[in-house]
């Protein structure tokens, strides 16, 4: 997203904004977060002397998979911002890419661990079988390797 900071010439002057943008699929953690819709964006821009500051949120959703089940689904992302972008690291004054700023915030509200819902049963560990969608008859006896000589201890006797 382009912001066209023509109008904010003088320090001390902001400039409000609201809009709807649409940012391209993420690359994370070696997946692909798509993000097929649009995100609300209401944004307030300051020029201080020696740089912009961005405040506002946005809102909107992006597609995520289960760390259980494996299945896809909407997550929903509403987020405050309060970013500064020097302007002595900035090409051209007047038009100012934020792109990176939404991406990064979005990227840092994801879970390290994400799941559909709390009850998510997962995948079943033998046939791999989803367990939110039906039950299957594998049996799935584990046994901490540490403790299997305790087991056949009580058969011994």
């Amino acid at each position: 997203m382009k912001l066209d900071l023509s109008t904010l010439k003088e320090p001390g002057s902001r400039k409000t904004l609201k809009k709807q943008i649409k940012l391209p699929d993420l690359n994370f953690r070696e997946q692909i977060i798509e993000t097929p819709y649009f995100f609300n964006v209401s944004l307030t821009i300051f020029n201080t002397r020696d740089s912009y500051i961005i405040k506002g949120e946005f809102k909107g959703e992006i597609v995520l998979q289960c760390s259980r089940c494996l299945d896809k689904f909407d997550y929903k992302i509403k987020l405050k911002m309060d970013n500064e972008i020097l302007k002595k690291d900035v090409n051209d004054p007047e038009m100012i890419d934020i792109t990176n700023i939404f991406v990064e915030n979005i990227l840092l509200s994801i879970p390290i661990k994400v799941i559909c819902k709390k009850n998510c049963k997962g995948l079943c560990p033998v046939c791999g079988k989803n367990l939110n969608k039906d039950n299957c008859d594998c049996k799935s006896e584990t046994i901490d390797p540490r403790l299997v000589k305790l087991k056949n201890y009580l058969k011994n006797d």
